[in-house]
């Protein structure tokens, strides 16, 4: 009888080599395929800046257009809160979780750990900021306990916790790029836009929209430290400081990849459960 590896070595020549994968690229890059060639680290954060600010999924896809153009009534608006509250009480654990994995880089470590007291209002529990994610959902409408116990939709719970595994699993330099600078960097220029949308449509104060003023920078704020621009740009600084070699970038560009698709599943999650199903043909189409 055979042992495992004569079985093997008989069925060996059953595998086609043109059908290997690289061991790094997407699932569609074949083992052949070289490498891009290492970028200059400018050149390399401003590819990774133009592949994040020109992405919808990353910006303004279907769910926040509707929102902005002002096309969700109230109860819509009420149940993204709740969605809304779900990914924003999670985020602080991604910041402090680079902060851990970025080891001995001291200055990784420093300036995530500003984030990460920034993402927790100063270590003020008024001012953490999902709690002025509470503040926005009191003024909708939305109770603290219906917040807090909120039934996530399928792809709102994969994203948070693919996200959580992004920046845990990989190197902190891919988690950095994930879960900081691909995420952050694109929130202030849509938090102005669904302040504004916000304000006009429901007639909400300042105090109801300081979860955006936060995050897209506010002088006017007791805890003002830049906004998201300034932990994007904190990150850009890193990336273009440790991101070297032609292998690292490009295991940067696919976490990038990776966070990206998995923001495209939570935005068409929020349009489908929220604007799509209360589409009159909803019906119609799902029978």
């Amino acid at each position: 009888m055979a042992n495992v590896r004569e079985t093997r070595t008989e069925h060996e020549s059953e595998f086609d080599s043109n059908l290997d994968h690289a061991p790094i690229g997407k699932p569609q890059t074949r083992l052949g395929e070289a490498l891009p060639a290492e970028l200059s680290p400018d050149d390399f954060v401003k590819e990774l800046t133009n592949e994040v600010m020109n992405s919808a999924a990353a910006n303004i896809g279907p769910f926040y257009e509707q929102l902005i153009a002002k096309k969700v009534p109230i109860e819509g608006a009420r149940e993204w809160v709740k969605q809304w509250y779900i990914d924003s009480r999670i985020f602080p654990s991604v910041i402090a979780q680079i902060a851990a994995n970025s080891y001995y880089f001291y200055d990784a470590r420093q300036y995530m750990g500003a984030n990460l007291a920034e993402e927790l209002g100063e270590f003020n529990p008024a001012r953490e900021h999902p709690v002025t994610v509470r503040q926005l959902g009191r003024a909708l409408g939305v109770s603290d306990e219906e917040l807090e116990f909120a039934e996530p939709y399928p792809e709102t719970l994969l994203y948070v916790e693919y996200r959580q595994h992004l920046v845990r699993d990989y190197h902190w330099l891919e988690g950095l790029a994930a879960g900081s600078f691909a995420i952050e960097l694109t929130i202030p220029g849509r938090f102005r836009r669904i302040a504004a949308a916000l304000r006009e449509q429901f007639d909400l104060d300042d105090e109801a929209l300081e979860v955006f003023r936060i995050h897209a920078g506010d002088e006017r704020l007791e805890l003002n430290y830049g906004g998201d621009d300034k932990h994007a740009g904190e990150a850009a600084n890193l990336l273009r400081k440790y991101a070297i070699g032609a292998e690292l970038q490009q295991r940067i560009r696919l976490a990038i990849w990776r966070s990206i698709q998995a923001r495209r599943v939570y935005q068409w999650g929020l349009y489908r459960e929220i604007c799509l199903k209360r589409h009159p043909a909803w019906e119609t189409i799902t029978k």
